[in-house]
């Protein structure tokens, strides 16, 4: 769950507003602001996607009873997710990145489906995701 939003170092670009699936967030002239904590599903994309490390999602479902805010950033929790998944400034690893699997298979004659055709398109676009 989306624990709290550095305020010092959002810089209030919205990518995180954009990107959760849940509308967590509200943007604000300044900082993004948790609007809706009790909708997050700790999908953790907002981490991802955070340029400038301003998140912490715990991997908890329910929200932390006597978070410390202040170890969670010394002990270097803050962005640790997107370091380990090899994202930087909020951006995807180089390479292939997520669709490995359809330039795979489009590099062994796969075709995209007709455009009209919503279930195969459908289809086509979730093996594009990356289901971390």
């Amino acid at each position: 769950m989306i624990e709290f939003v550095l305020e010092d170092s959002c810089i209030a670009c919205g990518k995180c507003v954009e990107i959760c699936p849940t509308d967590v967030f509200e943007l604000t002239s300044s900082v993004v602001e948790i609007a809706r904590k009790e909708d997050c599903t700790s999908c953790m994309n907002c981490e991802l996607y955070c340029p400038t490390d301003a998140l912490y999602v715990s991997p908890m479902r329910n929200p932390e009873i006597d978070l410390d805010r202040n170890a969670i950033v010394s002990a270097g929790l803050i962005g640790s997710y997107r370091r380990a998944m090899n994202w930087e400034n909020g951006r995807a690893p180089s390479g292939t990145g997520d669709n490995w699997g359809v330039l795979l298979n489009e590099r062994q004659g796969e075709k995209k489906p007709p455009p009209g055709d919503k279930i195969r398109e459908q289809l086509y676009r979730m093996k594009d995701r990356n289901l971390i």
